[in-house]
């Protein structure tokens, strides 16, 4: 039995980020069309004039995309649609557009050819021994690392992400997720410490504030309550990526760690920057990975 997967866009921005995506994941074909939303096309009509219906999908005003693509692969399905999730930012949100699950009896045609994975070309390694280092896979070292992440929900007070961070000493970076377990933010040790900091002694923000912009943070920060007001948006690691990957990610976004996710980008881990370093320091010196955990 395959399914037949339904998303109405009601943000036609985020069309481009979702169609490769879905392309990289290995969707085999999306089928789009334009739609308009019937509530927002009767007010659009009440305005404008029942004479101007043939121009209906030249708007932007009602306009919206429906994606129709069909699935034999229930993984991949739960992949596409948690994708949909994250780009859109959850389908929950008002004006965000639909998700529909349909089964399908029938398919013909639905694979014209097997998708091909990007290719990756790495720059020559400075040293032969690191090359085999960097394109290690996250899963292993993580196995090493055996960290169990910080998780919690956007509307935990500050003080609750303090007790949870202290519980889990070696993670420096804390996991905000959805009520579907899904990744939808960051709370880095440093940004929980200087919330902290500011509401346990405010005149030392007031003093430091001469300017404008510093003003402005100030203002921000007396509105900050829960982790939903203090996190970041979301970076993370998949156990199939490599080392270079993480390396890469913690540098551009500076960060101390990065949670490891699944394919529905649900928290299952965690990698530390400093015990990564160490792992590298160890195969550097000769030690196998394999054997740095003893």
């Amino acid at each position: 039995m395959s399914n037949l997967l339904l998303v109405i866009l009601n943000d036609t921005s985020v069309l481009p980020d979702l169609l490769e995506v879905w392309r990289d994941i290995g969707v085999p074909g999306t089928t789009i069309l334009k739609s308009a939303g019937g509530h927002s096309t009767r007010n659009w009509l009440s305005r404008v004039g029942l004479g101007a219906i043939n121009n209906l999908f030249e708007t932007k005003e009602v306009q919206t995309r429906t994606l129709i693509a069909v699935f034999d692969d229930e993984e991949l399905l739960a992949q596409a649609i948690a994708e949909a999730e994250r780009i859109v930012g959850g389908f929950d949100r008002p004006n965000s557009g639909l998700v529909l699950v349909l089964p399908v009896s029938q398919a013909i045609g639905l694979y014209k050819a097997q998708p091909q994975p990007p290719q990756e070309v790495s720059p020559p390694a400075l040293r032969s021994d690191w090359s085999v280092l960097r394109d290690t896979p996250i899963k292993n070292v993580a196995t090493i690392m055996e960290l169990e992440p910080t998780i919690i929900g956007p509307d935990t007070s500050l003080n609750d992400v303090a007790q949870a961070m202290l519980a889990h000493p070696r993670v420096h970076v804390a996991s905000v997720v959805a009520e579907d377990g899904r990744l939808i933010g960051l709370i880095h040790l440093k940004t929980l410490a200087d919330d902290l900091f500011f509401h346990i002694i405010p005149e030392e923000f007031i003093a430091e504030s001469t300017d404008i912009e510093k003003m402005m943070d100030f203002a921000d920060k007396t509105r900050i309550r829960t982790a939903g007001d203090a996190m970041i948006p979301p970076v993370w690691i998949k156990h199939d990526e490599t080392v270079k990957n993480a390396f890469k990610r913690m540098h551009l976004n500076g960060l101390p760690g990065l949670p490891l996710v699944d394919e529905r980008y649900h928290v299952i881990g965690y990698v530390n920057l400093l015990e990564l370093l160490s792992l590298c320091i160890q195969t550097k010196n000769g030690t196998d990975l394999s054997e740095a955990k003893k």
